[in-house]
């Protein structure tokens, strides 16, 4: 199984600004006490580069924020704010790269105005998959900066082991009250890391029905216990694949 990161930027905005600009759209106004119907909507004129924090890497989180931009009569981000955020640490990571964006300003009647557009940005992490689910480790070949030791083993190599490490204690993840309320169910795939001891050391997800389980999945992975893999008689460190299935009862769907 081989993980490939992508980061997938979507450059839309509100109400009308999409890939080629479309005439007409309404925008909201740099007060926000209403729309205007310009003749032009801003247009993204440098590519958008966010960075991928590691740490949202390692963890699994992905998703889309939304920002909401201040452009100005110059094409400049004025104001950056979260419209819709996932979590900080990506949230934080998009307003950066906003604010450094450059546009064509809206037009009006021949003239530059200010307006303000909504940008989404969508942080994602894609799968791609080889072969069965295995016992895993990873490779030189592997993006994430793990240590290449037997501490820290590598995600992506196939390594046999005497015995596979089994469960002491399972705890089940915390279901998402926005999901409960929308009677969204799903399962989620995670790849664990676990340690010499049978400790959890890393949590990533691999695969997700639905972006709202993630992190639940994470936090409930982090909080399990194993007896450690033995080969030769040793305790190793070794990756597995654990899935999580989020399922409402019958009388609340």
């Amino acid at each position: 199984m081989k993980m490939k990161l992508v980061l997938s930027l979507m450059l839309i905005t509100f109400l009308g600004l999409i890939a080629q600009q479309k005439e007409g759209a309404k925008l909201q106004k740099p007060d926000e006490s209403g729309f205007i119907e310009v003749d032009k909507a801003p247009a993204l004129k440098s590519q958008l580069k966010p960075a991928y924090p590691k740490l949202a890497k390692l963890a699994g989180i992905e998703g889309t924020v939304y920002l909401k931009l201040l452009i100005s009569e110059k094409g400049n981000v004025e104001k950056a704010k979260i419209e819709q955020g996932v979590k900080d640490i990506l949230d934080n990571s998009a307003l950066e790269a906003a604010k450094k964006a450059k546009f064509s300003p809206a037009m009006l009647n021949n003239k530059a105005v200010k307006v303000w557009v909504i940008l989404p940005v969508a942080f994602k992490l894609e799968v791609e998959k080889k072969g069965e689910a295995r016992l895993l480790k990873y490779d030189e070949l592997d993006p994430m900066p793990y240590d290449q030791s037997e501490e820290d083993p590598a995600m992506n190599k196939y390594i046999e082991v005497d015995k596979m490490p089994d469960m002491v204690n399972q705890i089940n993840p915390v279901y998402p009250e926005e999901a409960k309320k929308n009677g969204i169910e799903g399962r989620v795939f995670v790849k664990v890391l676990i340690g010499k001891k049978g400790e959890p050391k890393r949590v990533v997800v691999i695969k997700s029905d639905n972006d709202i389980f993630n992190q639940s999945a994470i936090e409930a992975a982090m909080k399990y216990t194993f007896t450690p893999a033995l080969k030769g008689g040793n305790p190793v460190a070794v990756w597995v694949v654990m899935p999580f299935k989020f399922e409402l009862d019958k009388e609340k769907k």
